[in-house]
């Protein structure tokens, strides 16, 4: 189930989450220059450390916004401050709440992709959520043979040039999601995998090759975060209700 019949809801914070909701928030990542420094003073010091490595300035300043954001969502599911929330890292760098936070069951996934982040939290359900802006130029059939499986390249053949923009896109985010979801990262090939993804088609995990024989337990949805973009979340389990939010830095305090 999924309310964005209505569409992306702005608010600060959704208060409490319950079990079996799965909460999407979609945050702007071009803010004014208050807002960005606002969230830098809430980084840990090693997140300031990846900030500044990027070479860009709108590069920092949107990871910068991204994370800050997480701080600030997840520290309302948490009745905490931003600055209280600790995380660490998997295998593959998929990062979680640190102890004794992690007691709360909370779960999160990050993404991030031109001007606008996705952020996915549940309790006690394993998810990944994927966002990507469209670029024509990368939906071609070199990236899709070196990445999907043959079922999904052969898929990609039979539709006309604009379908397979959006279908190449619809595929990339779904698997992305998958991966993020199982915490492995690039030790899931994207090509071990299958999902369905052409124009009408229910999102959805065909088939897995080998690591997950118990793959039917994956429920994905296509998102749609707006113009120019593509997303998908994957969550673990069936009986959820799925809510979208609309993060808006203006019913902050100080901002």
């Amino acid at each position: 189930m999924v309310n964005d019949a209505q569409g992306w809801i702005a608010t600060a914070e959704a208060g409490g989450i319950r079990p079996g909701d799965v909460h999407v928030w979609r945050i702007g990542l071009v803010q004014p220059e208050r807002v960005i420094q606002h969230y830098r003073e809430l980084l840990a010091a090693n997140e300031i450390e990846r900030a500044d490595r990027f070479y860009f300035a709108k590069d920092r300043t949107r990871f910068t916004v991204a994370r800050g954001a997480m701080r600030q969502l997840l520290g309302t599911y948490l009745s905490l401050g931003p600055r209280e929330i600790s995380f660490v890292y998997g295998p593959q760098g998929k990062p979680d709440l640190a102890a004794p936070q992690s007691a709360s069951g909370l779960r999160f996934n990050l993404s991030h992709s031109g001007e606008i982040a996705l952020l996915a939290v549940a309790r006690n359900m394993e998810l990944g959520v994927d966002v990507e802006q469209i670029r024509p130029d990368f939906a071609s059939g070199e990236i899709a043979t070196r990445f999907f499986s043959p079922e999904e390249c052969a898929k990609l053949t039979t539709l006309n040039a604009d379908q397979s923009i959006d279908a190449f896109f619809n595929c990339w985010t779904r698997k992305e999601a998958y991966i993020k979801a199982r915490g492995e990262g690039l030790f899931i090939p994207l090509d071990s995998f299958e999902v369905a993804f052409a124009p009408g088609e229910e999102p959805a995990l065909l088939q897995v090759k080998s690591g997950d024989e118990f793959f039917s337990r994956w429920r994905f949805h296509a998102l749609h975060p707006g113009p120019g973009y593509k997303a998908a979340l994957a969550v673990e389990g069936s009986d959820h209700v799925l809510r979208l939010w609309e993060w808006s830095p203006q019913y902050l305090p100080g901002i």
